[in-house]
């Protein structure tokens, strides 16, 4: 029920407020690619938890509009159009049933019962998998549970115009202690590919490895969108369906945000006055998703300065 449930919490956040008072079995079953049986069993937990309301719609014999009933709340045996009287108990036999979930209860329900998933599904990953393989001369009560749990790559998307700020971010990780070999930007020595690569190959393998858990971090400025290897890698990104964050450089704003990336998706603004507190958010998240431990206390205060005075100059510089 566990990846189900972040599955569903994936699906809700990216929904609109009328999707969630329009929610079927096919739906969900699609949606969350499972069988009807677990979504059956889903439908029923969210129910009981108050999370998930019935609704019914069923057109009024007299005037042919659809009436809506919502489970508990019958009302009048009238028609809501033409207040014709009908039998709404009988039409509820043959009504077609929808669903309305509460969005602000089902997070509330989820960060108290699910709150792994909840924490996972809010940084946009999908539920890790788990194969089962055989041995030829193996019992049933021998099955070996691998993990398929993907090898975390962050890879940074920018201009070579904007090299100041993106070498003192990969500075600022290398302080953090990032793990080797799980950033790759291309300006940036010790951290590009190797020399007579091509980089174009390179990154096609990047994109489309599916060892790897492929996280894309645009440094979005206007010669971001002035370079088209940079527009590129995001329609990649898009197109591809691959996890994404995003930094606004000193002096873009988050009204020039276009293309593949949404704008309602929070990002880092690098000239921010909440700066110092947005990085505590990106030390917190990266120790989670690529598994290290960061620097804290004092050491964590003057990396975070360092980085901070660091980009203040290089903005003077341009």
């Amino acid at each position: 029920m566990n990846q189900i449930m972040q599955k569903l919490m994936l699906y809700i956040s990216k929904t609109t407020r009328k999707q969630c008072e329009n929610i079927t079995i096919d739906l969900l079953q699609e949606k969350l690619n499972s069988d009807e049986s677990e979504v059956a069993d889903l439908v029923e937990i969210l129910i009981r938890e108050h999370v998930l309301r019935e609704k019914y719609t069923f057109k009024c014999p007299e005037c042919g509009e659809l009436n809506t009933v919502i489970k508990g709340h019958i009302g009048n045996n009238e028609c809501q159009i033409c207040s014709a009287t009908i039998d709404v108990v009988k039409m509820l036999e043959g009504a077609t049933i929808r669903y309305i979930l509460d969005r602000e209860d089902f997070y509330e329900y989820m960060q108290e019962n699910y709150k792994k998933e909840y924490e996972l599904a809010k940084r946009g990953e999908e539920p890790s998998l788990k194969v089962v393989s055989f041995s030829p001369t193996c019992t049933k009560e021998e099955e070996v549970v691998e993990s398929s749990e993907k090898t975390p790559r962050l890879f940074i998307s920018h201009s070579s115009k904007d090299l100041a700020y993106v070498k003192a971010f990969v500075e600022f990780l290398e302080d953090l202690r990032m793990p080797e070999g799980s950033v790759f930007c291309s300006s940036v020595e010790g951290y590009n590919i190797n020399w007579g690569a091509d980089i174009y190959d390179y990154l096609s393998s990047e994109f489309n490895d599916g060892e790897k858990k492929l996280i894309v971090l645009f440094m979005l400025s206007e010669n971001y969108y002035e370079s088209a290897p940079c527009l590129n890698e995001m329609g990649a990104t898009w197109v591809l369906k691959k996890d994404y964050r995003s930094i606004l450089l000193p002096g873009f704003e988050y009204k020039q945000i276009e293309g593949a990336i949404n704008p309602n998706k929070i990002g880092i603004k690098m000239d921010s006055p909440n700066l110092k507190m947005e990085l505590n958010g990106v030390k917190e998240q990266f120790e989670k998703i690529f598994n290290f431990t960061a620097p804290t206390g004092s050491i964590w205060d003057r990396i975070r300065d360092d980085f901070i005075e660091k980009i203040k100059n290089a903005s003077q510089e341009e």
